[in-house]
């Protein structure tokens, strides 16, 4: 495998993309969606590559080696030695429902020799945790799912993912598959939030969306915890999500605000909260939260030992790095510290993660979370 990478911080850099060394088979890419909508940046990447694939989306905040930059491009230029890729998308549009959509993009994927799906999505237009259960339907029990859903800053305007042509687009679903046997790909997925309060029963709900806990309006409870900083919803959200448990499973998945409804007193998030499920505030601070992106990057390793790791595309979400500020590198740094600096790093802050709780689980939507992906080619 031959890994080369590169951050574009203004429009005047984009030349530098002449200046990758090799012919790639993909490029990876995650960046500002003004940024990455320039006809220049477009057509400077197809002009370069015109036969190369394109993985990427919108972000709110990008990884490159070691550094988060915002406003940016990060851009991973990878040549694989045997691994055979394929790219396909879908338009969320064209559905009935994310379900039917996650379905759909699935079955554009030949089963055999599979090893591995990571998938892009728009992060507002989304509910992720339907878009998974379709392609999960579809998918074989061996293959895992992981990924994440574009960003936007702290904005909530507009995400774009590029299809399968290349070509970034809002209402978009894309997923890359590796095929053969002599890649490699390790993951990993935790917060390092912690519950705090009383825990509260959902009395009702619909998909991602919240109406009432405990018999309560879900935002009238919500903005009175919040006190002061509800007047910054849905940002303020951002720090302090919920946890979501169903039944007696010890699995809780985190939750973050992505919007809300005056009107019905509503909470609007990116993934399911379950009628009749259990939920409880969280709150991090720095070091729970790098402590959390330590334990994700040493679950990796199970999976890819330290030091064999190639490459590594690294999702957290835009929450935690409101969180931790100035020191948001040091999660990056840890998770080089677990797998190894030998490792390239890309990645991208979210709306949302993809991944596996444990090796060979299912695959959920997680928020909150740093989660990473790793691969080593034979």
């Amino acid at each position: 495998m031959e890994i080369e990478k590169l951050i574009i911080s203004s429009r005047s850099e984009f030349s530098k993309i002449k200046e990758i060394r090799f012919k790639p088979d993909l490029l990876i890419i995650f960046g500002d969606g003004e940024l990455m909508c320039e006809k220049e940046f477009k057509s400077t990447i197809r002009n370069s590559f015109p036969d190369t694939r394109i993985f990427g989306c919108s972000s709110s905040g990008e990884i490159s080696g070691l550094e988060v930059f915002e406003k940016s491009i990060s851009i991973a230029a990878v040549k694989f030695s045997s691994t055979k890729l394929r790219i396909e998308s879908v338009d969320l549009t064209k559905y009935k429902n994310n379900i039917e959509c996650g379905e759909k993009l699935c079955e554009k994927f030949p089963q055999k020799d599979l090893k591995h799906l990571m998938v892009l999505s728009d992060g507002i237009t989304i509910n992720g945790c339907n878009l998974i259960e379709g392609i999960q339907n579809k998918l074989s029990k061996k293959v895992a799912v992981t990924g994440g859903l574009a960003g936007d800053g702290t904005r909530f305007s507009k995400t774009l993912v590029f299809d399968k042509e290349g070509v970034a687009k809002s209402n978009c679903v894309c997923a890359l598959g590796f095929y053969g046997d002599s890649i490699s790909i390790g993951y990993g997925t935790n917060g390092g939030w912690k519950n705090f309060g009383i825990e509260r029963l959902v009395t009702k709900s619909k998909g991602n969306i919240l109406y009432e806990l405990d018999h309560q309006p879900a935002l009238l409870l919500y903005k009175q915890f919040l006190g002061e900083r509800a007047k910054d919803l849905p940002v303020s959200g951002m720090s302090f999500p919920l946890s979501c448990r169903v039944g007696d499973s010890q699995n809780a998945v985190i939750r973050t605000v992505h919007g809300i409804n005056e009107k019905d007193q509503s909470l609007i998030f990116g993934g399911n909260i379950p009628d009749g499920g259990y939920v409880k505030l969280m709150k991090a601070n720095v070091d729970r939260l790098i402590s959390g992106a330590e334990l994700s990057a040493k679950a990796s390793t199970d999976m890819i030992p330290k030091g064999e790791s190639e490459f590594a595309v690294l999702i957290s979400c835009v929450g935690r790095k409101l969180v931790l500020k100035q020191l948001v590198e040091e999660e990056v740094e840890v998770v080089a510290d677990v797998i190894g600096k030998q490792a390239v790093l890309t990645g991208f802050y979210s709306y949302g993660e993809i991944s596996p709780f444990k090796e060979d689980g299912p695959s959920f939507l997680h928020n909150q979370t740093m989660t990473i992906t790793t691969f080593s080619e034979k």
